[in-house]
Protein backbone atom coordinates (compact mmCIF):
# COMPACT_ATOMS: atom_id res chain seq x y z
CA UNK A 1 0.00 0.00 0.00
CA UNK A 2 1.36 3.17 -1.03
CA UNK A 3 2.08 6.02 1.80
CA UNK A 4 1.29 9.44 0.68
CA UNK A 5 3.89 12.02 1.28
CA UNK A 6 3.17 15.89 1.39
CA UNK A 7 6.14 17.98 0.94
CA UNK A 8 6.46 21.66 1.10
CA UNK A 9 3.13 22.33 3.14
CA UNK A 10 4.68 23.28 6.29
CA UNK A 11 7.15 26.07 4.50
CA UNK A 12 4.04 27.59 2.50
CA UNK A 13 2.25 27.89 5.81
CA UNK A 14 4.97 29.39 7.46
CA UNK A 15 5.52 31.77 4.82
CA UNK A 16 1.95 32.67 4.45
CA UNK A 17 2.02 33.25 8.58
CA UNK A 18 4.92 35.86 7.81
CA UNK A 19 3.04 37.57 5.02
CA UNK A 20 -0.11 37.65 7.54
CA UNK A 21 1.59 39.00 10.03
CA UNK A 22 3.50 42.08 7.94
CA UNK A 23 0.45 43.12 6.38
CA UNK A 24 -1.11 43.39 9.98
CA UNK A 25 1.52 45.39 11.42
CA UNK A 26 0.42 48.53 12.24
CA UNK A 27 4.07 50.37 11.34
CA UNK A 28 3.60 49.50 7.68
CA UNK A 29 -0.08 51.17 7.59
CA UNK A 30 1.41 54.17 9.04
CA UNK A 31 4.29 54.23 6.76
CA UNK A 32 1.81 54.36 4.18
CA UNK A 33 -0.33 56.79 5.66
CA UNK A 34 2.60 59.33 6.08
CA UNK A 35 3.56 59.41 2.15
CA UNK A 36 0.09 59.25 1.37
CA UNK A 37 -0.28 62.84 3.08
CA UNK A 38 3.09 64.15 2.08
CA UNK A 39 1.79 63.55 -1.09
CA UNK A 40 -1.75 65.34 -0.58
CA UNK A 41 0.11 68.11 0.98
CA UNK A 42 3.01 68.74 -1.54
CA UNK A 43 0.37 68.76 -4.09
CA UNK A 44 -1.44 71.73 -2.70
CA UNK A 45 0.94 73.42 -2.12
CA UNK A 46 2.38 73.72 -5.82
CA UNK A 47 -1.09 74.21 -6.64
CA UNK A 48 -1.08 77.62 -4.35
CA UNK A 49 1.63 78.48 -5.79
CA UNK A 50 0.64 78.37 -9.39
CA UNK A 51 -2.45 80.27 -8.59
CA UNK A 52 -1.55 83.40 -10.56
CA UNK A 53 -3.61 86.40 -10.67
CA UNK A 54 -3.77 89.48 -13.00
CA UNK A 55 -1.81 92.83 -11.91
CA UNK A 56 -0.09 96.02 -13.62
CA UNK A 57 3.59 96.20 -13.41
CA UNK A 58 5.71 99.38 -13.57
CA UNK A 59 8.26 99.85 -16.98
CA UNK A 60 10.09 102.99 -15.10
CA UNK A 61 10.12 105.07 -12.56
CA UNK A 62 7.89 107.97 -11.68
CA UNK A 63 8.35 110.53 -9.33
CA UNK A 64 5.79 111.08 -6.62
CA UNK A 65 3.14 114.29 -8.01
CA UNK A 66 4.04 112.54 -11.12
CA UNK A 67 1.34 111.80 -13.93
CA UNK A 68 1.37 108.12 -14.88
CA UNK A 69 1.31 107.48 -18.48
CA UNK A 70 -0.22 104.27 -20.39
CA UNK A 71 3.10 103.46 -21.65
CA UNK A 72 4.71 103.45 -17.90
CA UNK A 73 2.40 100.14 -16.93
CA UNK A 74 2.05 96.67 -18.01
CA UNK A 75 -0.74 93.75 -17.16
CA UNK A 76 1.34 90.80 -15.81
CA UNK A 77 0.50 87.59 -14.22
CA UNK A 78 1.83 87.33 -10.61
CA UNK A 79 1.31 84.78 -7.37
CA UNK A 80 1.61 87.43 -4.34
CA UNK A 81 -0.08 86.34 -0.45
CA UNK A 82 -2.53 89.62 -0.76
CA UNK A 83 -3.85 90.64 -3.91
CA UNK A 84 -6.50 92.66 -2.06
CA UNK A 85 -5.22 96.35 -2.86
CA UNK A 86 -3.76 95.40 -6.28
CA UNK A 87 -4.96 97.69 -9.63
CA UNK A 88 -5.14 95.41 -12.64
CA UNK A 89 -6.77 97.37 -15.21
CA UNK A 90 -4.48 100.03 -16.92
CA UNK A 91 -7.78 102.87 -17.50
CA UNK A 92 -7.69 102.81 -13.74
CA UNK A 93 -3.77 104.19 -13.14
CA UNK A 94 -3.52 106.19 -16.43
CA UNK A 95 -3.82 109.64 -16.12
CA UNK A 96 -3.76 109.44 -12.23
CA UNK A 97 -0.89 110.88 -10.16
CA UNK A 98 1.86 109.14 -8.25
CA UNK A 99 1.03 109.29 -4.35
CA UNK A 100 4.55 108.34 -3.60
CA UNK A 101 8.05 107.20 -4.98
CA UNK A 102 7.28 104.25 -7.54
CA UNK A 103 9.62 101.92 -9.40
CA UNK A 104 10.56 99.93 -12.05
CA UNK A 105 9.02 96.52 -11.26
CA UNK A 106 6.62 97.31 -8.66
CA UNK A 107 3.52 96.44 -8.84
CA UNK A 108 0.88 99.23 -8.59
CA UNK A 109 -2.11 99.38 -5.63
CA UNK A 110 -4.44 101.55 -4.62
CA UNK A 111 -2.40 103.32 -1.93
CA UNK A 112 0.43 104.05 -4.80
CA UNK A 113 -1.95 106.68 -6.77
CA UNK A 114 -4.50 109.47 -5.99
CA UNK A 115 -6.91 111.65 -8.07
CA UNK A 116 -5.04 114.88 -8.56
CA UNK A 117 -2.02 116.91 -8.25
CA UNK A 118 -1.34 118.74 -4.97
CA UNK A 119 -3.12 121.90 -4.43
CA UNK A 120 0.05 123.73 -4.47
CA UNK A 121 1.47 121.99 -7.33
CA UNK A 122 2.64 123.98 -10.13
CA UNK A 123 4.16 123.25 -13.68
CA UNK A 124 6.81 125.52 -15.29
CA UNK A 125 8.28 125.65 -18.91
CA UNK A 126 12.03 125.56 -18.46
CA UNK A 127 14.45 126.47 -21.57
CA UNK A 128 17.65 124.69 -21.38
CA UNK A 129 20.70 125.20 -24.01
CA UNK A 130 21.93 122.82 -26.50
CA UNK A 131 23.98 120.04 -24.54
CA UNK A 132 22.93 120.86 -21.31
CA UNK A 133 19.89 118.27 -21.13
CA UNK A 134 20.67 115.31 -19.84
CA UNK A 135 18.52 111.68 -20.74
CA UNK A 136 15.90 112.30 -18.10
CA UNK A 137 11.85 111.03 -18.65
CA UNK A 138 8.55 111.80 -17.42
CA UNK A 139 7.99 110.91 -13.82
CA UNK A 140 11.68 111.24 -12.99
CA UNK A 141 13.27 113.44 -10.49
CA UNK A 142 15.93 116.47 -10.90
CA UNK A 143 17.65 118.87 -9.12
CA UNK A 144 17.75 122.62 -10.86
CA UNK A 145 20.44 124.79 -10.98
CA UNK A 146 20.97 127.86 -12.13
CA UNK A 147 24.41 129.63 -12.67
CA UNK A 148 24.27 133.76 -12.94
CA UNK A 149 25.20 135.01 -16.30
CA UNK A 150 26.26 138.63 -17.54
CA UNK A 151 22.79 138.75 -19.25
CA UNK A 152 21.13 138.63 -16.13
CA UNK A 153 20.81 140.79 -13.31
CA UNK A 154 23.03 139.22 -10.58
CA UNK A 155 26.46 139.49 -10.84
CA UNK A 156 27.83 136.26 -12.13
CA UNK A 157 29.21 133.56 -9.81
CA UNK A 158 28.92 130.05 -9.14
CA UNK A 159 26.30 127.92 -9.76
CA UNK A 160 23.66 127.00 -6.72
CA UNK A 161 20.92 124.79 -6.04
CA UNK A 162 18.11 126.29 -6.11
CA UNK A 163 15.01 123.61 -6.45
CA UNK A 164 15.74 120.04 -5.38
CA UNK A 165 13.49 117.06 -6.25
CA UNK A 166 11.80 118.73 -8.83
CA UNK A 167 9.50 116.47 -10.66
CA UNK A 168 9.53 116.08 -14.81
CA UNK A 169 6.11 116.90 -15.60
CA UNK A 170 7.17 116.37 -19.59
CA UNK A 171 10.73 115.99 -21.67
CA UNK A 172 11.21 115.65 -25.31
CA UNK A 173 11.58 111.92 -26.12
CA UNK A 174 14.80 112.79 -28.92
CA UNK A 175 17.13 115.62 -27.52
CA UNK A 176 19.34 117.24 -30.25
CA UNK A 177 22.59 117.52 -28.60
CA UNK A 178 23.31 121.05 -30.70
CA UNK A 179 19.60 122.92 -30.03
CA UNK A 180 18.43 123.88 -27.46
CA UNK A 181 15.49 122.87 -26.15
CA UNK A 182 13.30 122.74 -22.61
CA UNK A 183 11.55 120.53 -20.25
CA UNK A 184 8.55 120.96 -17.89
CA UNK A 185 8.75 120.77 -14.36
CA UNK A 186 6.39 120.28 -11.35
CA UNK A 187 7.07 122.31 -8.13
CA UNK A 188 5.20 124.02 -5.51
CA UNK A 189 3.79 127.24 -5.58
CA UNK A 190 6.40 129.07 -3.46
CA UNK A 191 9.41 127.37 -5.63
CA UNK A 192 7.66 129.31 -8.78
CA UNK A 193 9.17 132.84 -8.29
CA UNK A 194 12.27 131.17 -7.22
CA UNK A 195 12.65 129.32 -10.79
CA UNK A 196 11.47 132.18 -12.90
CA UNK A 197 13.60 134.52 -11.05
CA UNK A 198 16.77 132.44 -11.89
CA UNK A 199 15.74 131.74 -15.47
CA UNK A 200 15.83 135.80 -15.66
CA UNK A 201 19.50 136.09 -14.12
CA UNK A 202 21.04 133.19 -15.66
CA UNK A 203 21.32 129.88 -16.79
CA UNK A 204 19.48 126.84 -16.08
CA UNK A 205 20.49 123.24 -15.81
CA UNK A 206 18.69 119.76 -14.94
CA UNK A 207 20.74 117.22 -13.35
CA UNK A 208 19.36 113.92 -12.89
CA UNK A 209 19.05 112.01 -9.47
CA UNK A 210 19.92 108.81 -9.47
CA UNK A 211 17.33 106.20 -8.35
CA UNK A 212 17.41 104.91 -5.13
CA UNK A 213 14.71 102.06 -5.13
CA UNK A 214 14.90 98.84 -6.52
CA UNK A 215 15.06 98.16 -9.60
CA UNK A 216 14.22 95.03 -11.84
Amino acid sequence: MAIPIRVGQSGQSKSVTKVNRKTQDPRLWLGILFIVTAMVIGQIVVSGASSRVPALTLNSNIAQGALIRESDVSPVQVSVPSTENLISISSEVVGKVASTDLFVGDLVSIHSISNGFATDARTVSVPIRAGHLPQIRPGEKVDVWMTPSLDGVALPGPASLIIPNAVISTAPEFIDEGMDTSVTVLISQDQVQVLVQAMRDGIIDIVSIPVTGNES
